[in-house]
């Protein structure tokens, strides 16, 4: 099998450069390319090329036993990276010597624990004049892991400290041996850290034998499973389904999530293999899965996780040539399959998109109009403010016009933050057909269900479907759809609501003279933070503040101290909205008279249907509330 392995860096660490030299040095490529001359083997695209990042996810082959995975290093697009980290066996997280552990550097160790990924450290730039390598890799460990260790392993000391059973066979004179090590690199108890220049071709020899040598592949199970970890499209416009085979092996012609694998490709950069199968282990692109979506699983693998990268602003998209409204979604829809972060929706009758910053802006933009010809405008970003509830809410729907017949009863309630949105159902089959069961539950994930406050969407809820009723002769699927949304809607007109406000994590570094300041205008934003770091004179500064209030700050730090000073962000949650009634009261909402999302029902008297306001839908109800 091979050893499926990413690279994660913050931007300008030397990502790229890196991928270059590992491929020359394992003999992959002849000639090393570089991204100033735009002919990396790995950042092929126009776009990339032009703009000199990587926005999309890349395989190559480094040998036999290595199958590279290279993901973008700027922010804007921690999407498209973390949606890989779930396929990985092994990483090599690059830390630039000129920069230390930068703020998005500690995000990408949040999210490697997260997925729980075996981790190489690459310290790179330690060419560069003035680097101090033994300080620098002391901040290092402080700043993210005492198990974080210099290689090579000269002292089997430190090496055994990290685990008991090893500790146990060092002090009973044992050697500790490759497999010791392995075990504990494994499991994430022992970090290897190197150090030289990606630039130089220094210091990749040793990545490669440390990965070959020290890092294994993840457990594998014999029933097929895979993973689906991202989407995207060839030259020809055919949609590319990239998995990670958990188990089992993988035909060509083989159904999977009830589509037909029509081709399996092993890519290697900007080329493919066509592959008759692939086994346990192996990544490849298929062909055929045409609904497929970025974290969809198959077979026996079931583990699903939710997203941290996920934007915090939204945009409003106009059409400068009117292009048919239907034409236009589809394309942002197929463009949504590659960046599921950018969640396209329409809200009273305009089309708005989730993006995570400026540079994924104008590159969402250049695609729509490179591959549909359509030119879009995006107007200012708006914050993307979420909904939630404080304690259970029942809810019920009723959906009765002449000749049409549905009731639905569900129950929500708050989760943890951060949680997301998640469906139960708990009716008994005699209760309630199964196939209407499972249509409800379709209902209820289908749509992005919006609050009572100020229209923003739902999210840390469990919805749980307590009851549901359907007529012999009368009822009709949609008018299932009809009563589930309503019951979500009853059900939140019920509840006490609240805001909730996209954070962002910082890293502020400016003169020591001008720390006061800072620190008085993070307080006044709502914000919190610390120094952390106090050296040549300049200061670190490391904290959590409302995006809202942050979100234009850099152009003020830039002002008052003269361009010496920087401010980098990374989304980091959302928590209770500061100024709640503010954002309420310019919203300009009233839920009772959005009538694009009705919380009251529709009941039957006489063969005519009446509205029932959301207040008298339960007296008026065909099935009791359920305990």
């Amino acid at each position: 099998m091979h050893l499926i392995t990413g690279i994660v860096a913050n931007v300008d660490s030397g990502k790229t450069t890196l991928s270059e030299s590992l491929l020359f040095t394992s003999g992959a490529i002849r000639k090393i390319g570089r991204v100033d001359d735009k002919n990396s083997f790995l950042d092929f695209d126009n776009i990339e090329r032009r703009r000199g990042i990587t926005v999309y996810a890349k395989e190559a082959i480094l040998s036999d036993k290595i199958t590279l995975i290279d993901t973008p290093g700027h922010v804007d697009f921690s999407g498209e990276m973390e949606r890989c980290l779930s396929a990985l066996d092994a990483a090599i997280l690059i830390i630039s010597a000129q920069d230390g552990v930068a703020g998005h550097t500690r995000t990408l160790w949040r999210l490697l624990e997260k997925y729980n990924v075996p981790t190489l450290l690459f310290l790179n730039k330690i060419d560069m004049a003035g680097i101090d390598k033994e300080k620098i890799e002391s901040d290092i460990i402080s700043s993210l892991s005492q198990s974080i260790v210099p290689y090579p392993f000269t002292d089997m000391e430190v090496i055994a400290e990290k685990d008991d059973e090893i500790l146990e066979k060092y002090l009973s004179g044992e050697e500790i041996d490759k497999d010791d090590i392995s075990k504990i690199i494994s499991q994430r108890k022992l970090f290897p850290l190197l150090s030289g220049s990606a630039l130089k071709n220094q210091g990749t020899r040793d990545i490669l034998f440390v990965l070959e040598h020290f890092f294994t592949c993840k457990e594998t199970t014999e029933d097929f499973g895979a993973l689906l970890y991202k989407v995207s499209r060839d030259k020809t416009g055919k949609k590319l389904s990239h998995l990670k085979i958990t188990g089992g092996k993988l035909k060509a012609k083989d159904e999977i999530g009830g589509e037909k694998v029509d081709e399996i490709r092993i890519y290697n950069g900007e080329k493919y293999e066509t592959v008759k199968e692939v086994e346990k282990g192996e990544v490849c692109a298929v062909v055929g899965l045409e609904t497929a979506k970025s974290g969809d699983t198959y077979g026996s693998y079931k583990k699903k996780m939710k997203s941290e990268c996920e934007p915090v602003l939204i945009y409003s998209v106009s059409d400068e040539k009117n292009t048919d409204r239907h034409k236009l979604l589809k394309a942002l829809k197929e463009v949504e399959c590659e960046f599921p972060e950018i969640k396209t929706r329409v809200i009273s009758g305009d089309i708005e998109i989730m993006l995570m910053g400026q540079v994924q802006t104008e590159v969402i933009t250049e695609i729509i109009q490179k591959r549909y010809g359509i030119s879009i405008t995006l107007g200012d970003g708006k914050i993307a403010y979420l909904e939630t509830i404080t304690s259970p809410s029942y809810g019920i729907g009723h959906f009765e016009p002449l000749k049409h017949y549905a009731e639905v009863h569900v129950l929500l309630s708050p989760n943890d933050r951060g949680s997301g949105l998640k469906f139960i159902t708990s009716l008994p089959k005699n209760d309630l057909d199964t196939n209407w069961q499972r249509l409800i539950r379709t209902h209820l994930e289908e749509k992005s269900h919006l609050g009572v406050l100020a229209s923003f969407p739902i999210t840390d809820l469990t919805i749980t479907l307590k009851a549901g009723r359907a007529h012999l002769k009368h009822t009709e699927g949609g008018d299932f759809r009809e009563a589930t949304y309503r019951a979500v809607r009853n059900a939140l007109m019920k509840a006490e609501s609240v805001i909730l406000e996209p954070i962002y994590q910082f890293v502020l570094i400016v003169p020591k003279a001008l720390s006061g300041r800072a620190l008085y205008d993070i307080e006044k934003m709502n914000g919190n933070g610390r120094i952390e770091e106090n050296r040549n004179g300049y200061v670190t500064i490391r904290g959590r503040c409302p995006v809202s209030t942050i979100n234009n700050y850099a152009q003020e730090v830039r002002a008052y101290t003269h361009g010496e000073g920087s401010l980098s962000l990374f989304p980091d949650g959302y928590e209770r909205c500061h100024n709640e009634e503010e954002v309420i009261c310019n919203a300009h909402y009233n839920a009772q008279n959005d009538l694009d999302n009705p919380s009251g029902s529709v009941f039957c008297s006489h063969g005519s249907g009446f509205n029932v306001p959301w207040d008298k839908v339960e007296e008026y109800a065909h099935i009791k509330k359920i305990d």
